[in-house]
């Protein structure tokens, strides 16, 4: 995928139906792939529950894209807030179609490379459909991530600090 091509030439507007399949299926594959190759994340030992996999293929796109909505609209107030001119609609596109990786992150211990370039993705994508520098969309797309790590790392040291002391 020749991501700044890709996201340069990208329809900014055109409806949500596009992007939003592309995304479900991207979905799809990671809730199949995570459920039959990744059960060490799953409280169950031995055989899979039959209806697992059937479960993970719809319930996965339905939840991953209801938080789709959600990220991007928490990424459109960040990039509008510091100055970025693209729209809501724009911001769906950008999340939905960096979805892609998700076809590859089910994989363990490597996954994390490709949601590396995820945020690559949502920084490509921003640079476009926001007119938002590479450095200054990336760190905007890391902000969620890092607010949420500072705010619960105190917490789990409180947690570990008590568990310590009983």
């Amino acid at each position: 995928m020749n991501s700044p091509g890709f996201y340069q030439n990208m329809p900014r507007e055109g409806g949500y139906s596009d992007p939003i399949k592309f995304a479900g299926i991207s979905f799809a594959i990671y809730g199949l792939f995570t459920m039959v190759f990744n059960r060490s994340m799953f409280p169950f030992q031995g055989e899979l529950p039959s209806f697992m996999v059937p479960a993970s293929i719809i319930i996965t796109p339905i939840a991953g894209t209801i938080s789709l909505f959600i990220e991007a609209a928490i990424l459109y107030f960040l990039f509008r807030t510091l100055g970025g001119s693209g729209t809501y609609e724009g911001t769906v596109r950008i999340t939905a179609y960096a979805t892609a990786v998700l076809s590859l992150a089910w994989i363990p211990y490597i996954g994390i490379i490709f949601g590396l370039y995820s945020v690559y993705l949502y920084g490509i994508g921003s640079t476009f459909v926001h007119n938002i520098i590479l450095g200054k969309s990336s760190l905007l797309v890391l902000l969620p991530a890092i607010m949420i790590f500072v705010i619960t790392m105190p917490l789990v040291a409180l947690y570990a600090g008590m568990e310590v002391l009983t």
